[in-house]
């Protein structure tokens, strides 16, 4: 199996602006901002589908990725098909679009999407197509020539539709219909008619390479249709010999150098679609007329980009001080945003209005203060410039956008992604943007959430995450194929399709349910047994030593109090011997006398077995003794008559 690519091309298809003030479907200019479309073919033999389609920026989580779904494909199979080809590749085909441009802004997305068509089904065949032919294809699917023309040609551009004959076009389908017959006529191996020749004609203008291009990008969208649809049926001439005189004017003026910019701000008036699209943009009349040549230097003039809300403005210099000009003039007057909710790659919210302290208020599609926070804390949040958004309570949430706290919801209405909070039950769960009951038993209704996140890992490369989640009870699932019903889940080694479906939680590649690396092993019962009782044997050894060292300590104190009173008997008596001998001799019965003897004469008396006799006291009145003797005078009946 050979899975290298056997052919690899890029496709780069640049965003424009149109009209350029007075130039209404005549004028367009191509920008530096573009979409590309990575193709890669592959070998039969790699085994690979035989086509695959991701996107990324702008519009990413909503444009269609099949060929008979997306603009650009469905551009190439009509561009293959009305040359007799009905496939896009016949080997596997890969595409990877990525588009920066931001989608109804008035920046020709849909102009660049399909001369990416054009140009892909072009090389796809090897048809070898003329850049006038190419632009013949592009007519048939944009009839509008100024954005595809500036697209696919480049530069500064003039254009215009040529009148075909009524029977040149009678069996070539309406732009608004032609893709569809394509993808039939696809399927049915039947080849599309061919563009009539010239249908458009296109002028290069000069451009002088002083003059830059700014472009002020509203957060909401105008879509075409409603911005034509409210233009009238009818002009005066005054404004249409307004606007010849400027555009006659204005094709010269801006490719001399140093352009000149009383002349390019005069000329860029317009009096034929500007005025009456000011209803649909908010601050518009006050950006055209405050933002001019005598207040910022380097400006030479600024209109409506194409259908809006888009502002274009060209200058020389001071690039940031007139796009900022503007901006503010736009806050002040309640800038119009999109209410639509948007999600990041990592299903974050993201507020159409792109700042801290507003949110896009859906009533009026205007930015409005928020008026509740999620949290105690929001990033770039400054207190002295406005106080803190409230903090909802336990019966009210505060919606993804923090507009104002909300009552809580029951059960079985729209709740945002993943908001189990705004419903109104701690036994409640938010699945597919649906409030349902936690815990349903087996054989209970239930929902399932499917969430696909995009994180980054540490070194910044994307990672893919999904995350299901239920409502059903452990040991259950949720059958979301046939009954949205709970049922049991499938012990080890039963076939499965995702973790959920396992007991063990873990469904392998070879779709099967298996112990996950992480399980937890129950231990057996015999096991605690053992356990328990190698604790109980460890605690009657550690008081077993215990008791036999207090045994032994208890006996050496028991031996020494022995010693003890054994030395004080023996002591006593020597005592009262020698104290009995003296007195007899010196002093009156009257009289006892009471010593402290010394340590080495008790230890003396206590070696009388084979020792030596103890050494006799000194007399009571000597200083000898280290101790001072202690007398006591006692009064007795048969001694009264010897002096004291």
């Amino acid at each position: 199996m050979n899975s290298a690519p056997i052919r690899k091309f890029r496709i780069k298809s640049p965003c424009s602006t149109a009209n350029i003030g007075p130039g209404f479907d005549v004028l367009g200019i191509s920008l530096s901002l573009y979409l590309t479309i990575d193709v890669t073919i592959y070998d039969k033999s790699s085994q690979l589908p035989a086509f695959k389609m991701t996107y990324s920026g702008e519009g990413a989580t909503d444009v269609p990725l099949t060929p008979e779904d997306n603009l650009i494909t469905k551009t190439a199979l009509y561009v293959l098909a009305a040359n007799g080809i009905f496939e896009l590749s016949a080997n596997p085909l890969h595409l990877h679009v990525d588009n920066p441009i931001p989608l109804g802004r008035g920046l020709g997305s849909s102009g660049a999407a399909v001369v990416g068509g054009v140009l892909l089904g072009n090389a796809l065949g090897n048809l070898k197509l003329s850049h006038d032919r190419l632009l013949d294809y592009c007519l048939m699917i944009e009839r509008h020539p100024d954005n595809v023309a500036a697209a696919l040609m480049g530069g500064f551009v003039a254009s215009y539709l040529r009148e075909l004959e009524p029977g040149v076009m009678e069996h070539v389908p309406s732009s608004e219909t032609l893709l569809s017959h394509a993808v039939e006529k696809k399927e049915k191996q039947e080849a599309m008619p061919q563009p009539p020749l010239g249908i458009g004609h296109y002028v290069r203008l000069g451009w002088s390479k002083d003059i830059k291009c700014i472009a002020i990008i509203p957060q909401f969208q105008v879509a075409t249709a409603k911005a034509r649809a409210v233009l009238p049926n009818q002009y005066e001439r005054k404004d249409i010999v307004f606007n010849f005189q400027r555009l006659a004017v204005l094709t010269t003026a801006l490719s001399q150098t140093p352009p000149d910019p009383e002349l390019i701000y005069n000329a860029m008036q317009d009096k034929i679609h500007q005025p009456y699209r000011s209803t649909l943009i908010p601050g518009l009349p006050q950006v055209l007329s405050q933002v001019t040549y005598k207040k910022h230097d380097g400006l030479l003039g600024i209109c409506l980009s194409g259908a809006g809300p888009t502002i274009l403005a060209l200058a020389t210099k001071n690039f940031d001080d007139i796009a900022k000009a503007a901006i503010d003039i736009f806050k002040q007057h309640g800038q119009q945003c999109d209410p639509k909710p948007k999600y990041k790659k990592s299903w974050q919210y993201e507020d159409a209005c792109d700042n801290v302290y507003l949110y896009c208020d859906p009533s009026t599609s205007t930015c409005q203060y928020k008026g509740c926070a999620h949290t105690d804390y929001l990033r770039g949040w400054n207190i002295s410039f406005r106080a803190f958004p409230e903090r909802c309570n336990g019966t009210t949430f505060c919606p993804d956008n923090q507009s104002r706290c909300t009552e809580k919801v029951p059960i079985g209405s729209h709740c945002e992604i993943q908001r189990d909070d705004e419903c109104d039950t701690i036994h409640s769960i938010c699945l597919n943007s649906t409030c349902f009951v936690k815990a349903a038993p087996l054989g209970g209704n239930c929902g399932i959430d499917i969430t696909t996140y995009i994180t980054n890992d540490a070194t910044g490369v994307e990672m893919e995450q999904t995350i299901i989640r239920d409502n059903c009870t452990d040991g259950h699932y949720c059958d979301n194929h046939d009954s949205f019903t709970c049922i049991w889940s499938k012990q080890n080694g039963l076939p499965c399709h995702q973790d959920r479906e396992c007991l063990s939680g873990t469904c392998s590649n070879e779709g099967v349910c298996v112990d996950g690396p992480d399980i937890f092993h129950p231990i057996p019962a015999w096991s605690w047994g053992v356990f328990a009782l190698a604790i109980v044997l460890f605690i009657l050894i550690v008081l077993s030593g215990l008791w036999v060292l207090h045994r032994y300590q208890s006996k050496l104190v028991h031996q020494k109090r022995i010693k003890f009173f054994d030395d004080n008997e023996a002591f006593g008596k020597y005592a009262s011997l020698a104290s009995t001998n003296q007195l007899s001799m010196q002093q009156p019965q009257g009289f006892i006398y009471l010593t402290t003897p010394d340590y080495y004469t008790s230890q003396a008396l206590s070696r009388k077995k084979g020792g030596a006799p103890p050494p006799s006291f000194a007399s009571t009145s000597s200083f000898n003794n280290p101790f001072a003797a202690s007398s006591v005078s006692l009064s007795s009946s048969s001694h009264n008559n010897h002096p004291s």
